[in-house]
């Protein structure tokens, strides 16, 4: 048997929410409509924060044309199981996608392509859809790690019973004001945990005596690290406010509690709203009995945005397959993703 054969394919039932934007704002694509496009790919452009690749296809009359399709960022499609040569230029594909409202030459948005050996693999998590190995026992919370789509139904979703005050609306609404014309979408700039926590690609635990250090890409491929001083009892009193904030971490039996504080302001800080300067952030991160799994639960507090305090928990896989990318934010292929 192949080595692709002897990977497991997960689909996610359909009662989870549809996937909010992982990036940026689908207002280009009718995502009430699917279209099917055969082909062979002409062009594949595996850059951040979103691959694409041009598929050449014939009509019956004989007439080609092309079209480009837009897929998700090279760290999230490898978590998700599509490997690169699955769609190197040349192969013949058959390929689902969202198309785009400006006509049928428009640039449309991958869920998920064919291949010649007729395995199916994700192009975007909205494809619900993940090709992954079977999984490995972890000794430890330390290793690499990458969220279930289960833990990832979007943003948007995993916000939603948050209880937010009027002064948090109103920062948000003004928030949306600034970006107006953007898409809402992330620049190639690092940004703050929780959010860095939640998408489904690649972060790597390294533990030792003094330190944890997590390290991501944030599906957008930009480097993050978070530190956390096993060492200190408390947070300085004089702590510089930082982006990742500062994060003290103690040991509950297996359980790592990281509790951060001393964040800097930011839109996305408390997910979908912007947060303010007391932000504060506890994580626990358990290994599951069977030592194939990371539960991951935070509780976030921000009194400038929060009426009170919200939880969430995730699942992360545990997938020593995975390395990181490398593959750089390309800022021309972020401001693209967001032209009409």
């Amino acid at each position: 048997m192949s080595r692709r054969l002897k990977f497991v394919a997960c689909v996610v039932c359909a009662l989870i929410p549809a996937a909010a934007p992982a990036h940026h704002s689908r207002a280009n694509y009718d995502m009430t409509k699917e279209i099917v496009v055969e082909g062979t790919v002409a062009d594949l452009a595996w850059k951040n924060p979103h691959i694409s690749m041009t598929i050449e296809r014939q009509d019956s009359g004989g007439e080609r044309s092309r079209l480009e399709i837009e897929l998700t960022s090279v760290s999230e499609a490898l978590a998700l199981g599509l490997p690169k040569d699955a769609i190197a230029p040349g192969s013949h594909v058959v390929v689902r996608a969202h198309p785009g409202r400006s006509g049928p030459a428009a640039k449309a948005v991958g869920l998920d392509v064919r291949t010649s050996d007729g395995i199916v693999y994700p192009l975007n998590i909205d494809a619900r859809l993940a090709v992954i190995p079977a999984a490995r026992p972890a000794s430890g919370i330390a290793g690499h790690w990458a969220p279930t789509l289960e833990s990832y139904p979007g943003l948007g979703v995993i916000a939603r019973p948050m209880q937010v005050s009027e002064a948090g609306r109103a920062a948000a609404a003004e928030a949306r004001r600034a970006s107006a014309g953007t898409g809402g979408a992330l620049p190639c700039e690092p940004f703050p945990p929780p959010f860095l926590s939640l998408f489904p690609d690649l972060r790597t635990i390294d533990v030792n005596d003094a330190t944890v250090v997590m390290r991501f890409e944030g599906a957008i491929g930009v480097p993050m690290e978070r530190v956390v001083h096993l060492n200190q009892d408390d947070h300085p009193v004089d702590v510089t406010p930082s982006l990742m904030g500062h994060s003290i971490g103690r040991w509950e039996g297996d359980t790592l509690v990281i509790d951060t504080v001393g964040f800097t302001p930011h839109r996305f800080g408390v997910l979908t709203f912007p947060s303010g300067p007391n932000k504060h952030l506890v994580e626990r991160l358990t290994l599951t009995e069977d030592r194939l799994r990371l539960e991951y639960a935070l509780t976030l507090e921000d009194p400038d945005v929060l009426a009170a305090p919200f939880s969430f928990t995730a699942i992360w896989n545990h997938r020593p397959d995975l390395e990181f990318s490398g593959v750089a934010c390309d800022a021309e292929v972020a401001r693209r993703a967001v032209q009409p």
